[in-house]
């Protein structure tokens, strides 16, 4: 049954990515980071990543509206009403750690699919993890990139390495450019001493998938919420 959860914030960090944070009573259902959750309106449920790690007294999601896409518009259409509690179910999913690995981490994530991606890797470093992390962070324009100089200052002060990437109107972009899985690839000599931890559509996964398959890597050192939820 999903738990009536109390809204905290409810706000646009740019023009279309909303920051919605729900309190978490103190009788709530324990999570892992890497899990998700979904809100639900109406007869309707859209599943989220959850943006922080356990340990907080609520819960972040960072919600983009999508043009042309009914289940978004129902989305930004319930949010506007400015809910003061919203119903939702969670923990879900089974891409996410519950020990620190004990190989380094990559992690790489297109357009929204950070959340995940960063949940994990604030949780790896609170916990001290000795181990590298690459986050990478895929995108089709500069300006989707909206956690980048929080990201860039986080690199800087817990020195795991973050790189964007950028695949179209690159003219506004001096940084890496393509698609993220051409960057991982290049900059990673052997894939198979990670364990890989990937967000974004199927498409996306999949795709990146293949690639790193091409290049000599083993299927089972990738994590992905994909594989559960539309396997091939």
């Amino acid at each position: 049954m999903p738990l009536e959860l109390q809204v905290l914030a409810n706000e646009f960090m740019t023009e279309t990515i909303r920051r919605l944070v729900l309190a978490l009573p103190e009788d709530a259902p324990t999570y892992h980071p890497g899990q998700y959750l979904t809100l639900h309106f109406g007869d309707a449920s859209y599943p989220f990543s959850i943006a922080n790690p356990p340990g907080d007294d609520h819960l972040e999601l960072h919600i983009a509206a999508t043009p042309n896409s009914r289940d978004s518009d129902h989305i930004e259409q319930s949010l506007n009403l400015e809910p003061t509690a919203i119903p939702v179910s969670f923990p879900l999913g089974d891409c996410f750690l519950a020990a620190c690995p004990e190989k380094p981490v990559i992690l790489v994530a297109a357009a929204t699919g950070i959340t995940q991606m960063k949940c994990l890797n604030d949780w790896l470093h609170a916990r001290e993890f000795a181990q590298a992390i690459h986050l990478y962070w895929g995108v089709r324009e500069p300006t989707e990139l909206y956690l980048h100089n929080e990201l860039e200052a986080l690199a800087r002060i817990d020195g795991f390495t973050y790189t964007p990437v950028v695949s179209d109107n690159i003219r506004q972009w001096s940084g890496r450019t393509g698609l993220v899985g051409d960057a991982v690839t290049h900059d990673i000599q052997d894939l198979n001493d990670y364990l890989v931890f990937v967000s974004g559509s199927p498409g996306m996964v999949y795709g990146t998938l293949d690639q790193f398959i091409a290049s000599g890597f083993d299927a089972k050192n990738m994590r992905s919420d994909v594989f559960s939820y539309a396997p091939r």
